[in-house]
C-alpha cells in the first residue's frame, strides 16, 4: 500500500472517531453560528449547550435544527468529568461574553482537578488572548483576573500559529478585527517592508452581528440601515493584538509602530472591510510586495492573495471562514484590503479551525469555503 493510501486510510480513521463536544454560552450569536457549523463537522457531536436560560436551542436560533436542549453549566461540568474519566477526549467552546470566560474555566479547572489537562478548550472572548497581564489591564482598563493562566493559551491564529495550536490544549481565537489587521500587515512586518517610526493607518467597517443578540440602539435596524458611525476611535482593544503579532517582528524592546485604527459600524450584518495604508520602508514594485504575502499564506486554504488590480468585497466571504487579500503600492505607501465573514473566520469558524487542528483533524473539516454570493 503506497504512503498516500496510508495516509488516507489513517485519515478516514480519525474522521470516523467522535469527539463530544460542549459550547458554553450558547444563547449568544456567536455560539448560535458555531453550532449550525458543528452540525455540518464530521465528528464533533454536541453533547451540550450551555445556557443560564431555558430556552432551547433552536428556539434561540431559529436557523438551527439541532433538537439539542440546553443544560446548565453544573450540569455540563459534571458531564465533562464523566467523559474524561470515560477516556474520552472532549472539547470546549467559551462562546461567552468577554469578561465571562475566565470565571467559566476557572469553574471548570476547579471541577476537573488533574483531568482538565487532558480537555480540548477554545475560547472565543477575548480573555486570553493577551500574554501580558500589563497589556491587558491597558487594553481592557483593569487587571486580570486569571493572570497565572494567560501563559498556558495558544494564540489562535492559525494562519501565523499553525504548529502552537496543533500541540495545545488551550487555545484563544483572535477577535474579528484582530484577524483582519494581522492577516494584513503581519505578512510585510515579517518581511522588514514597512517603516516602523511612521503610522500605520486601518480603517474598518464592521456588520452589526459584532454587537452580539441583545438589541441596542446601534443594533436596531432603523438606525442602522443606511448609515455609518465610528466608534472606539480613541483606541480600539483590538490593536493590543496587533501589537503583541507585531513584537516578534520588531523587537519587545524597539517597540511595535504607531498603529491607527477607526473601527466603524456598517449598515449589514457579516462581514468585516479592512482598508490599510502602510508606509514602506523602501521603495518597492507591488508584484514584490505580493511575492510575500502568497508565500505567507502558502499552505493556508482559507486566505486567497488576490492578482494585482482587484479588491476584496464582502459577498464573496459572508458564511465562508475565508478571507480575501487584495494590495497595491502608491509611492511609498502599501494598501491592503481584507475582507471577512466576522462570524465565521473572525470568530466562530476560526475557533473550529483550530480545534480541529488540536485534535489531528483536517484543518478544513466542517468549515465552508464558497462565499454565499449573489441572493
Amino acid at each position: 500500500m503506497s504512503r498516500e493510501q496510508l495516509e488516507q486510510q489513517g485519515a478516514a480513521r480519525t474522521l470516523r472517531a467522535t469527539t463530544p463536544t460542549w459550547v458554553f454560552g450558547a444563547k449568544g450569536v456567536l455560539a448560535g453560528e458555531l453550532l449550525r457549523l458543528l452540525d455540518l463537522h464530521p465528528t464533533l457531536e454536541l453533547r451540550g449547550a450551555v445556557s443560564r436560560s431555558e430556552q432551547s436551542v433552536d428556539s434561540a436560533h431559529p436557523h438551527l435544527q439541532t433538537g439539542a436542549s440546553t443544560c446548565s453549566a453544573d450540569e455540563a461540568r459534571a458531564a465533562i468529568g464523566a467523559a474524561l474519566r470515560a477516556g474520552e477526549r472532549p472539547a470546549v467552546f467559551l462562546a461567552l461574553p468577554h469578561g465571562e470566560s475566565c470565571a467559566a474555566w476557572s469553574a471548570l479547572r476547579a471541577e476537573l482537578g488533574a483531568l482538565a489537562e487532558q480537555l480540548y478548550l477554545v475560547d472565543l472572548a477575548a480573555d486570553y488572548r493577551l500574554v501580558d497581564p500589563a497589556r491587558y489591564r491597558r487594553a481592557y482598563g483593569h487587571a486580570h483576573p486569571d493572570a497565572d493562566e494567560l501563559p498556558r493559551f495558544t494564540y489562535g491564529l492559525v494562519e501565523f500559529h499553525r504548529a502552537a495550536i496543533a500541540s495545545a490544549r488551550r487555545v484563544a481565537a483572535p477577535g474579528c478585527f484582530a484577524t483582519a489587521l494581522q492577516l494584513a500587515s503581519v505578512p510585510a512586518a515579517r518581511g522588514k517592508l514597512l517603516d516602523a517610526t511612521r503610522p500605520w493607518i486601518f480603517h474598518g467597517i464592521t456588520g452589526s452581528s459584532g454587537s452580539g443578540a441583545e438589541p441596542k440602539p446601534g443594533t436596531h435596524h432603523p438606525w442602522r440601515h443606511g448609515n455609518m458611525w465610528a466608534y472606539s476611535f480613541g483606541g480600539h482593544r483590538h490593536e493590543a493584538e496587533l501589537e503583541q503579532a507585531l513584537e516578534p517582528a520588531f523587537g519587545t524592546h524597539s517597540g511595535t509602530p504607531p498603529l491607527h485604527f477607526v473601527a466603524h459600524s456598517g449598515p449589514f450584518a457579516r462581514g468585516i472591510h479592512l482598508t490599510c495604508a502602510l508606509p514602506l520602508a523602501h521603495k518597492l514594485k507591488a508584484e514584490e510586495v505580493r511575492s510575500h504575502y502568497v508565500a505567507a499564506f502558502d499552505g493556508s486554504p482559507f486566505v486567497s492573495v488576490l492578482e494585482l488590480g482587484r479588491a476584496p468585497d464582502l459577498r464573496s466571504v459572508a458564511g465562508s471562514n475565508r478571507a480575501l487579500v487584495g494590495l497595491d503600492v502608491r509611492g511609498d505607501v502599501l494598501t491592503v484590503l481584507v475582507t471577512l465573514d466576522n462570524m465565521v473566520k473572525g470568530g466562530a469558524g476560526q475557533a473550529l479551525q483550530c480545534l480541529n487542528l488540536m485534535l489531528g483533524l483536517p484543518e478544513t473539516a466542517g468549515l465552508p469555503r464558497a462565499g454565499l454570493g449573489v441572493c
